[in-house]
């Protein structure tokens, strides 16, 4: 739902806290030192939800929501532990538990899609690159209000895997991602500042030779 219009202003609260309720808390300790599949299929995951219930979560909320079905999906509990909380969850073979001494590596640990890969860049900084008009049905990267918008590479991140195929479980596909620049005017029209600018980290497969 990135770059959707019509939702307002975000509001934010003075001296907000990082959590409202202890179960967030859990929820976001779990997350970190239970570690299943990756980034991608997550946020995939968040994305089969209609976009009435999408907006009826709370942040937390749909981590939860996802972490839920990851640990089905990874046999680390079953449709029926999930409906009866208060059950005993079964043991998981080749799974072992998180140690007291490791939590704090857990936390402090980056899981990233970078690929240990020499792939040839389509473009180099400096660069004008168009955004292809393409509106794919399953998980991308691809934000809807930048296709078909002009920018140009500022900086080449180097080599990741494509999300749209790892969220998928599909073969590899890596290849370069670029930060590129686009002025808020070629974004929203000429009456947004002409001095703002917007940075996005878009991939090889999302971008074409201006």
């Amino acid at each position: 739902m990135g770059g959707m219009e019509g939702f307002g202003k975000i509001k934010r609260e003075e001296n907000q806290s990082l959590f409202k309720h202890r179960w967030e808390e859990l929820v976001f300790a779990a997350s970190r030192l239970v570690k299943v599949g990756n980034q991608d299929e997550k946020r995939y995951t968040r994305e089969t939800l209609s976009p009435t219930e999408y907006l009826s979560y709370s942040y937390y909320g749909l981590r939860l929501y996802t972490m839920e079905k990851m640990y089905v999906k990874y046999g680390l509990m079953t449709e029926e532990e999930l409906k009866n909380p208060d059950r005993k969850l079964s043991k998981i073979d080749g799974y072992q538990a998180v140690k007291a001494e490791e939590v704090e590596s857990r936390f402090q640990s980056v899981r990233t899609s970078k690929a240990h890969v020499d792939v040839p860049a389509k473009f180099k900084v400096g660069d004008l690159v168009v955004v292809t008009n393409e509106h794919p049905r399953g998980h991308t990267r691809h934000p809807r209000y930048v296709r078909g918008r002009r920018g140009q590479v500022d900086r080449d991140h180097g080599v990741f895997h494509l999300p749209d195929r790892t969220a998928h479980g599909l073969e590899p596909k890596p290849q370069h991602c670029y930060s590129v620049k686009f002025t808020a005017v070629e974004l929203w029209g000429s009456r947004s500042n002409p001095n703002d600018l917007v940075f996005l980290d878009l991939f090889d497969d999302y971008l074409e030779a201006f």
